[in-house]
């Protein structure tokens, strides 16, 4: 009888933990070290499940809500401000914008989303849309502690993004020149000014989420940001 190695755990609980399927969940092993086959089930190594837990994320079950609306919701309720468009709402839910879409519609009919309309600076003051979770609701009061749970992926769902800084964010970057601010070159620079200046603006918050981690590293490095503050 082959023996299982010590914190093995079968794909069956893994898909469960992660909230996802064993098809999706056999395509992401396919050729990874850390796979075992012993009785005729794939066993996991504790590397590969935390591996797999930061590529595809781990969304719990929450009832009636699919695992799309979750990652959504996940999404929002770590945007305090909220997100100004559906495919910011991908970006930050990591699904595709059609997928982030739908699951908006269904989080507005059960009173899970709503839309607001804060004054934003677009060149001007004017007022502009974003979605935000409907915070005051028994709907979301009874599903945050399980939303809060959730992981989501690591994977970005690509968005395009011009090179240039949006003039809605100029107001962010008042010390200089935001038309000569090269988004691809400088993100280091571009997350420190948000986080600097543009922390009070809904549409600056939800810009710095599709910049690179590693920009938003860097820009907490070089200003750090106060306990409680973080975006």
């Amino acid at each position: 009888m082959d023996t299982i190695p010590a914190g093995f755990t079968t794909t069956t609980s893994v898909a469960a933990e992660l909230g996802t399927n064993l098809p999706r969940l056999h395509r992401a092993i396919q050729d990874q070290p850390g796979v075992e086959v012993i009785g005729g089930r794939y066993w996991l190594s504790p590397v590969l499940v935390d591996q797999l837990r930061r590529q595809l994320g781990a969304v719990p079950k929450v009832r009636g809500l699919s695992r799309p609306e979750v990652q959504v919701l996940a999404a929002l309720s770590r945007h305090p401000r909220g997100l100004v468009s559906v495919r910011q709402v991908a970006g930050a839910a990591k699904v595709s914008p059609t997928c982030a879409s739908r699951a908006l519609t269904g989080l507005q009919g059960k009173r899970l989303a709503v839309t607001a309309e804060p004054v934003v600076f677009d060149g001007r003051a004017e007022r502009r849309k974003v979605w935000e979770v409907n915070w005051g609701s028994p709907e979301w009061l009874r599903v945050a502690p399980a939303v809060g749970k959730a992981v989501l992926p690591a994977g970005q769902t690509p968005v395009p993004r011009s090179s240039r800084l949006p003039a809605r964010l100029a107001s962010s970057f008042w010390t200089g020149d935001w038309r000569k601010v090269n988004v691809e070159k400088d993100t280091a620079y571009v997350a420190q000014r948000i986080l600097e200046e543009g922390r009070s603006d809904p549409e600056a918050i939800a810009f710095l989420a599709q910049l690179p981690a590693s920009a938003l590293s860097e820009a907490r490095r070089r200003a750090p940001v106060p306990l409680g503050e973080e975006a």
